[in-house]
């Protein structure tokens, strides 16, 4: 077999709506001849079939293992079934306009409500309408995702198990709308756990200069900044609490794509638990000793995740100002809290970990910090 993983050609076959099914089979014509070229066939359990076959031959054992290790993993070239895709994509062009909703983001200041409108980009959630397509039934009633992760990585306690599966629409229309730098959830609140998505655009160029592009934000690791094109049939997974991530000003006419958003049945990450254990007295440590031990810490998922926002201080508010309508007085109170959380940040970090900063210089310096091992 190729370096796709055996184990999970079996799973592939077992998760098949149909042992006695394939994914292409001839159709009789109306002569009632059988047609030499094979069609595909419209029943309901083939398009199951035909989906499931789409993630489970595109997403192999070594992807996996590198979205568990590094928090991420991108599978590009086509890697989900173009056929599916392209299917799923006409669907959602039929679907009215007036059926989306724009995306926004609320959040409350102070006993204020704001709501931060993202221009020219759209959004439907499941579950759909059963007119709106077989494809888009299929997509929203598919698990494989799930066992897929499930199966490889099963959970070290039942609330770290994944066992639901949400689904959401999106289109981008252009004129430079894109998404601000941000994480998908937190592990206080939101049981989301990892974050996939699929892009469905053939017409997408980079000598047009269309942009769109996806920007997944890794400062503490060898790539730093991963960037990847929209274009069909390719797959992004990435740690829906840990990965930063935002998308770059879209200046062509329609880009489209489907979130899955996997969910654990705890609301706290177990590594943020652990990460609290094993306390050891470090008073009779080195100054050294200490920084390694401070930046351990430092570096523990939850705490990293407040790090990777300093880092990115600049950045992520160039990319708030331009996702939103920079005249607003919204907009303005967004930024005006940014800096407030990132000075806060900044003040309880260097006073919680005061010998861990001066390492943490020193490895990003040097690039010896992608060394250092992570948590997801």
């Amino acid at each position: 077999m190729s370096s796709r993983n055996c184990s999970l050609a079996i799973m592939g076959r077992l998760l098949s709506s149909s042992t006695t099914t394939t994914t292409r089979r001839a159709s009789s014509c109306s002569t009632g001849a059988t047609c030499k070229n094979l069609c595909y066939s419209t029943s309901s359990e083939d398009i199951q079939s035909r989906l499931e076959a789409a993630y489970t031959n595109a997403i192999s054992a070594r992807e996996l293992e590198q979205l568990f290790k590094k928090g991420y993993a991108v599978i590009e070239n086509a890697g989900f079934d173009p056929s599916v895709g392209r299917e799923i994509r006409k669907e959602i062009d039929a679907i009215p306009n007036n059926r989306f909703t724009a995306n926004s983001t609320r959040f409350v200041k102070d006993g204020t409500q704001t709501e931060l409108v993202k221009q020219n980009i759209r959004e439907l959630s499941a579950p759909f309408q059963e007119t709106d397509g077989t494809f888009l039934n299929a997509l929203q009633r598919d698990r494989t995702l799930l066992t897929l992760l499930n199966v490889h990585l099963p959970s070290e306690t039942p609330s770290e198990m994944l066992f639901n599966a949400s689904l959401k629409l999106q289109i981008n229309d252009g004129e430079n709308a894109r998404f601000p730098i941000h994480f998908d959830s937190d592990s206080s609140t939101d049981q989301r756990r990892w974050t996939c998505l699929v892009y469905l655009n053939d017409e997408w160029e980079e000598k047009e200069k269309h942009g769109g592009e996806l920007v997944l934000y890794l400062p503490f690791q060898e790539e730093k900044k991963v960037v990847v094109q929209p274009k069909m049939g390719t797959i992004v997974m990435f740690n829906s609490r840990y990965v930063a991530h935002s998308t770059l000003p879209f200046k062509g006419k329609c880009r489209v794509m489907y979130t899955v958003w996997l969910h654990c049945k705890g609301s706290l990450d177990g590594n943020a638990k652990r990460s609290t254990n094993n306390k050891k007295d470090s008073s009779s440590k080195s100054i050294e000793t200490d920084a390694q031990t401070q930046l351990k810490k430092l570096l523990s998922p939850e705490q990293r995740k407040h790090l990777t926002k300093l880092v990115l201080a600049e950045e992520w508010a160039q990319s708030i100002a331009e996702a939103h309508d920079p005249k607003s007085e919204s907009t303005a109170r967004a930024l005006k809290t940014h800096w407030e959380e990132v000075d806060i940040i900044a003040r309880v970090l260097s006073q919680s970990f005061p010998f861990a900063f001066g390492r943490l210089g020193e490895l990003m310096k040097t690039g010896k910090i992608s060394e250092f091992p992570l948590k997801f």
